[in-house]
């Protein structure tokens, strides 16, 4: 009889016990991993989705930015033929930075006509003469330009007799647009 006693004591709640995981936590309990699973798949969906949507406006936002350079370069570059004037300018430019340009000419193979783009570097060659400070200043104001693409040479010399004057020899790119009737090519 005490085995009964024990057997239906301790037999039962085990009994039960086993049957509440076999028929209630295992399903419960894989039906929870299927949806852990399920969630991390949707939060690695979401961070590759945030993760292009993200590249996605960076490079509109760079697209905008390049745009509106060369809109701005557009607005401000000077056609080949044109660019007779800007030397001009140049030169005007130069005259109140207290610098003379004594020579100035254009280096004729550096312009590749039959390129595709429509933007073009020529090349001048400049021979400056002012004092130091003075030819910094004017080249600085070149470099702030738009139009300007670098200095390829540079040479600074002087004659004991000018000293404080220098003679300086630079080979200035700029950026030109190519004129219209090329534009077509």
């Amino acid at each position: 009889m005490k085995f009964k006693t024990i057997y239906i004591w301790y037999g039962l709640p085990v009994f039960l016990i086993i049957l509440w995981v076999g028929l209630v936590f295992y399903p419960i309990s894989s039906s929870i991993k299927a949806k852990e699973i399920e969630l991390s798949k949707v939060r690695q969906e979401s961070k590759a989705a945030d993760i292009s949507l993200k590249t996605m406006i960076e490079s509109r936002d760079k697209e905008a930015h390049w745009k509106k350079s060369i809109d701005e370069f557009k607005a401000y570059a000077p056609e080949l033929d044109r660019f007779s004037d800007v030397m001009k300018e140049f030169k005007r430019l130069a005259q109140g930075r207290g610098v003379a340009i004594e020579h100035m000419t254009h280096v004729f193979d550096s312009v590749d006509i039959e390129q595709p783009s429509t933007i073009i570097t020529p090349l001048f060659e400049m021979e400056i003469k002012g004092r130091f400070l003075e030819m910094g200043r004017f080249l600085e104001e070149i470099v702030n330009q738009p139009i300007y693409r670098g200095i390829t040479k540079a040479q600074i010399s002087y004659n004991e007799k000018e000293y404080p004057v220098l003679t300086g020899k630079y080979i200035v790119a700029f950026k030109a647009m190519k004129g219209r009737a090329s534009e077509g090519k």
